[in-house]
């Protein structure tokens, strides 16, 4: 609860910032970017997490890895956060910024899995049925997990809709766990 209303609250305020500047597409994509460090770069991660690393150097580290890559404004909002030793929350800032600039957009960001990958046609069918359920433009993020068995998992947003072959059949495992033979 804590972590979402920080977020929440840090997010807000770059967000307002952004309005301000008219860049709210500009700083969610060097959001997404320092997401993308965190997601892929494990050193990265230590360093940013770890609290005996003093916030300066942590900052020298973000200005030596971004310094071309993100504007003054998020490096500086990134400093703040780095000062302000919330740096565990920083991946979870950037998403409620990037969903702070969906909602603005009409935007819905959509994660589906599928044990195999999806024909176009299917991708297309399964856009165009989200865009009629939500009112919102879909991106979808598309990735595959074998041990799904089949079917498709989808999150949007807090909601996810399970229907893989294995949740199936965990269900069926629990009902026939639950009823009693005699």
């Amino acid at each position: 609860m804590i972590k979402g209303a920080v977020a929440t609250r840090y997010a807000q305020a770059l967000f307002d910032i952004a309005q301000d500047t008219d860049s709210i597409a500009a700083i969610e994509g060097e959001l997404r970017t320092v997401i993308q460090a965190l997601d892929e770069s494990r050193d990265f991660q230590k360093v940013i997490f770890h609290p005996q690393v003093p916030a300066s150097v942590k900052t020298g580290i973000v200005k030596a890895i971004f310094a071309d890559q993100i504007s003054k404004t998020s490096f500086n909002f990134v400093c703040v956060i780095l000062e302000r030793r919330r740096e565990l929350y920083l991946k979870a800032i950037c998403e409620a910024y990037i969903n702070l600039a969906n909602q603005t957009r009409n935007i819905a960001e959509v994660e589906v899995t599928s044990a195999v990958d999806l024909p176009m046609v299917h991708k297309v069918n399964l856009m165009q049925a989200l865009s009629k359920m939500t009112g919102k433009e879909i991106r979808v993020q598309y990735q595959t997990d074998p041990e799904i068995l089949g079917g498709l998992v989808v999150r949007l947003g807090d909601r996810i809709v399970d229907a893989s072959i294995k949740r199936q059949l965990e269900r069926v495992r629990e009902r026939i766990s639950e009823t009693q033979v005699g």
